[in-house]
């Protein structure tokens, strides 16, 4: 069924002290007595039944009393909301028996609304760890941060040749350390392309700082591997019953790269 909700059977029984079919007796056209199905479901009204049944269907509050052919073995249950359920009885009706059948409402896999909650991790030049939070039936929304707690403090800048604006040099030995941070927050569409699989896209701010130490101690960024602005954000999600596994890839400005994994929950 397509539809958001749909109809199953919770219960069905015999009921041998209900005496109805034989104090409120309907006969067959073979002039054979009637079982009784009695359907107990919400708003009885709004469905419709099929089957090999006599007369009319008798309407009460939360209850649909059927009388139906002894040896039946199925019935149709139609609704505008729910769509159709035909249902095969466990065993043959018999006459003059009451039977009853409880029906609820299921929300289908396919229309189910979902929260996503997935702990994340950026992998390339940084480690930088993050969590994603998103919304989706079909199509719905994300939001992703990363932050791997570190900040850049530099009190000058150089190129990726160590040279400062001026083209002047600074001097940095073998062993010269490095400092790196790195941030970026997007949010976009998620989309289940068909079960279990989602894509998503989005876009944001986010920022990846460089620096290197000269050999007199002053902090200098690395201007042509430190990036700010524009994030662009794409992958694919796997869900499977409700953990869901995340594969992506992160960008920049388009300069810088890295692979995004995640493992959560999607309930």
């Amino acid at each position: 069924m397509a539809q958001a909700q749909e109809l199953q059977v919770s219960k069905f029984e015999r009921l041998d002290r209900d005496l109805l079919a034989r104090t409120q007796e309907r006969l067959d056209l073979n002039d054979e007595p009637c079982a009784v199905v009695r359907i107990s479901v919400a708003n009885v009204k709004d469905y419709t039944f099929e089957g090999n049944i006599i007369g009319e269907v008798i309407y009460r509050t939360g209850e649909a009393i059927i009388y139906m052919t002894r040896g039946s073995r199925n019935l149709t249950i139609n609704s505008d909301k729910a769509g159709t359920l035909r249902y095969d009885f466990p065993e043959r009706l018999e006459r003059q028996v009451v039977y009853r059948l409880s029906l609820k409402f299921i929300t289908s896999e396919a229309n189910k609304m979902r929260t996503m909650v997935m702990p994340v991790v950026g992998v390339g030049s940084n480690f930088a760890p993050g969590l994603m939070v998103g919304v989706v039936k079909k199509t719905g929304f994300y939001v992703k941060a990363k932050y791997d707690f570190r900040s850049v403090e530099a009190e000058t800048e150089c190129n990726k040749l160590g040279e400062n604006a001026s083209g002047e040099p600074f001097w940095f030995d073998s062993d010269a350390k490095k400092q790196s941070s790195r941030m970026a927050v997007t949010a976009g569409a998620l989309y289940r392309v068909s079960l279990p699989i989602y894509i998503y896209a989005g876009a944001g701010f986010g920022q990846r700082k460089m620096a290197w130490q000269t050999v007199d101690g002053i902090w200098a960024e690395c201007t042509d591997y430190s990036y700010s602005g524009v994030e662009a954000d794409l992958g694919v999600i796997l869900r499977t019953k409700n953990l869901a596994f995340n594969l992506g890839a992160q960008t920049n400005s388009f300069k810088y790269w890295e692979a995004t994994l995640g493992f959560g929950i999607m309930f």
